[in-house]
């Protein structure tokens, strides 16, 4: 993960030193992270089968702080180079835990906060933007790398999708709203006796809002 993360930041620092504008955003931020995609939940597979992914479902909701930033090589592009970092800390979680044997089981509900751990994912993208006066429409598409355990036992990888609008107070400042969505799609273990975790898949979805500051160029 380190080598990844060193990537990533090399990448965009190049960039940014041919870049002719940077935003910088500091958000407050709430997600909601789940496996579990309908209500009442799948019945009439057998527990032998190992679904759902990891042998249970997970409600879990955070509290987090979310950086992002977004550079432009000319002034009014309406493309640039987006990346974005985000802890996460979970203040609630419900597990659903199937119990039972063959197809004789039933769910069992219970509070797993405190097996939880604060989430970390980064990642890098191209940015689309349309402007309108004082208000910057934004849709940054990027690829998210983290872990929910502190890549203790791997590194997850998904596709992150950010709509959010800027709205400039001053030509330097601008306050920031957006909707965060990421499909985490596969996780990779750090172990040579297996590779990825079979038909994991976890979403997350969420909104935040915070203050952003622009660097060089002009009005975008």
């Amino acid at each position: 993960m380190r080598r990844l993360g060193l990537l990533v930041i090399f990448i965009f620092g190049v960039s940014a030193l041919f870049a002719s504008t940077c935003d910088f955003r500091g958000s407050l931020e709430w997600s909601y992270d789940t496996n579990a995609f309908s209500d009442p939940l799948p019945e009439g597979y057998s527990l032998d089968s190992g679904y759902p992914n990891g042998g249970e479902f997970l409600k879990r909701q955070n509290i987090g702080l979310h950086l992002s930033s977004d550079i432009y090589f000319v002034d009014d592009s309406r493309i640039g180079l987006s990346s974005f970092l985000s802890f996460r800390f979970p203040y609630s979680s419900i597990s659903i835990i199937p119990e039972g044997e063959g197809y004789d089981w039933e769910y069992r509900e219970e509070n797993s906060l405190s097996r939880q751990h604060v989430s970390l994912f980064c990642g890098l993208g191209p940015v689309f933007r349309f402007s309108a006066g004082p208000v910057d429409i934004l849709l940054p598409i990027r690829l998210s790398l983290g872990s929910y355990d502190w890549f203790t036992s791997g590194i997850v990888v998904g596709v992150s999708i950010e709509p959010g609008i800027n709205i400039s107070v001053t030509d330097t400042v601008f306050l920031s709203f957006a909707f965060t969505y990421d499909a985490h799609l596969m996780k990779f273990f750090f172990s040579t006796r297996k590779v990825y975790d079979q038909g994991y898949i976890m979403l997350t979805a969420g909104a935040y809002a915070g203050v952003g500051f622009r660097f060089g160029g002009g009005d975008a």
